[in-house]
């Protein structure tokens, strides 16, 4: 019986051995080749390339690449120039085309808004400027740098123009001026004339202002319009 156990590991021993033999006999015999460059390459040209050298293609994955045109092998494992034997693989990695989003308007919209309506747009906001402005409140949207419906890769980063209200100044009082003097004034505050309507009234001069609104001591916007009703002749 022992006997037959010792016939029986050494069966077993020399099987294992002429196996680990075979295995490295494979590696001893196989011819090992230099990896060549397949960055720059197309899928295909690398794959022929490879072949020659009786290496195997294989793609680990694909990146957006805005630098390499889409299908191109951006880097590779391992390196050229390294050894290896025939029927290893060589590891790619393939540029894809980035993902195009369209930019959504959100000029007149808070900032708050702005900012959730971009990041469902797979948007960001790079910067805020803020600026006066006449009509705008505080923190609405007056501007932003690309334009609605353009195609632009994902992530990408807009600057935002945002109000912080209007520039304002007082408005000067012009009735009972002329209508050329009420305009000189109006001018120098840094507002402007808006609709001018003629009425007629006996107890005053012609071509004096009757009325202005608003009305002289407000607050108004920078270079907002002041309506008048001036004496007709």
């Amino acid at each position: 019986m022992f006997r037959q156990t010792m016939i029986s590991t050494v069966v077993a021993a020399l099987v294992a051995l002429g196996v680990s033999y075979a295995s490295l006999r494979g590696d001893l015999f196989r011819r090992s080749v230099d990896v060549p460059t397949v960055v720059g390459a197309t899928v295909d040209t690398a794959r022929t390339a490879l072949d020659q050298g009786g290496l195997l293609l294989v793609v680990g994955e694909d990146r957006e690449d805005t630098a390499a045109p889409p299908g191109q092998i951006i880097s590779q494992r391992p390196l050229p120039g390294s050894k290896l034997h025939q029927g290893e693989s060589v590891n790619v990695v393939v540029a894809r085309s980035p993902t195009l989003v369209k930019v959504p308007g959100v000029v007149g919209q808070l900032l708050t808004e702005a900012r959730i309506r971009l990041e469902k747009a797979h948007l960001t906001i790079n910067s805020v400027v803020e600026q006066t402005h006449p009509t705008l409140g505080v923190g609405m949207v007056i501007g932003q740098s690309m334009a609605e419906g353009a195609e632009v890769r994902a992530g990408t980063g807009l600057e935002l123009k945002v109000s912080k209200g209007a520039d304002t100044v007082t408005v000067p009082a012009v009735v009972g001026k002329g209508l050329s003097k009420a305009k000189e004034l109006l001018t120098q505050a840094g507002l402007t004339v808006g609709q001018v309507r003629y009425a007629s009234n006996d107890d005053r001069s012609p071509g004096v202002v009757l009325e202005q609104k608003p009305a002289a001591n407000q607050a108004l916007g920078k270079g907002m319009a002041v309506d008048l009703v001036v004496n007709s002749d």
